[in-house]
């Protein structure tokens, strides 16, 4: 049996205004795989010690109101395992683009079969219909995995007392721009109109916005978590638990592809070479920043993570009751 203190439980504040809350909790909190009964341990002001069971991904049930309670005025809406979010996330992202680049430039040649940026291929009909809902649904799981992001990262740095590795971006800071480019995204995508009815301005400050905001996230995180990786290593102790060695070097693969490809765009506008080389940037810096959000579902399974959504309620119990 596993447990663990709700009130370690970190919450990225920066999120707090939303309705539902994640509350994500590390190391033992996921549910064993074959459903065995396991508890949640709660501290009160008064060192007072409450228990709450959980059933598999079921959490206990406060009685007479048939919903699940996780803490003091907090009722559980439900929760997931969030390992394989990130590669759902990116998954959904490529075949979108997939999609719309086989439907314009194979099915109905609105594009060239050669380097059409990804915003060519979607401007067409149907497949920018295609485009809108598919890239506005990974951007919300997107959003969902740097709410994550947020908690792992700081939890990773905090593990062995190393908050002050942290000298990049602020891990939560971090997520919040990688979410705030997902939203410029979505913006970006939605607004995409075939002929002059195409609002370029607003795309192009949505579409670079979305890569700044990423690149910005990414480089953020993996420094900071880098840096508790090696401090741990050179004090003679254990890698921060969640961290997967696998994925901490694709991530700093990803984050040296980033300055590749830039240094290849300096050069290209130096050079003034043209001719599909920036539909070329675009489709690999896709493929980049994807392939690092992949990475994640690595370090969320190692750490075994379990994301509870949860609504403030009040006029609950202070204790929640099995049924």
């Amino acid at each position: 049996e596993s447990t663990i203190s709700p009130s370690k439980v970190s919450v990225c504040p920066t999120f707090n205004l939303l309705l539902l809350v994640p509350l994500i909790s590390l190391s033992s909190c996921r549910p064993p795989a074959k459903h065995k009964a396991w508890s949640v341990q709660r501290t009160t002001s008064e060192r007072r010690e409450t228990r709450q069971t959980w059933e598999g991904p079921a959490m206990t049930k406060t009685k007479g109101k048939g919903e699940n309670a996780f803490a003091d005025g907090m009722v559980v809406l439900g929760g997931l395992q969030v390992e394989s979010v990130p590669i759902k996330a990116a998954i959904l992202a490529l075949g979108t683009i997939a999609t719309c680049y086989i439907t314009s430039s194979v099915l109905l040649k609105h594009t060239p079969l050669w380097l059409p940026d990804i915003t060519h291929c979607a401007r067409g009909s149907p497949e920018r219909y295609f485009f809108r809902i598919g890239m506005s649904i990974s951007c919300c799981m997107l959003i969902g995995v740097w709410v994550t992001v947020a908690t792992w990262a700081e939890s990773v740095c905090k593990s062995l007392k190393l908050r002050q590795c942290c000298t990049a971006l602020p891990n939560e800071k971090a997520s919040l721009c990688g979410a705030v480019g997902c939203l410029l995204l979505i913006m970006g995508s939605c607004c995409i109109e075939p002929g002059d009815e195409m609002p370029w301005t607003f795309h192009t400050i949505g579409a670079s916005g979305f890569f700044i905001c990423q690149i910005v996230a990414m480089c953020s995180v993996t420094s900071n978590v880098s840096k508790a990786v090696r401090q741990a290593e050179e004090s003679g102790l254990v890698a921060p638990a969640g961290v997967s060695p696998a994925a901490l070097s694709i991530k700093h693969w990803c984050i040296r592809a980033f300055w590749a490809l830039l240094a290849l765009e300096v050069v290209f506008r130096i050079v003034g070479v043209n001719g599909g080389t920036g539909a070329l940037l675009e489709w690999l810096l896709t493929a980049n920043v994807m392939v690092w959000v992949i990475s994640l579902s690595l370090d969320f399974q190692r750490c075994k993570l379990y994301a509870a959504f949860v609504e403030p309620q009040q006029g609950l119990p202070s204790k929640a009751t099995a049924q």
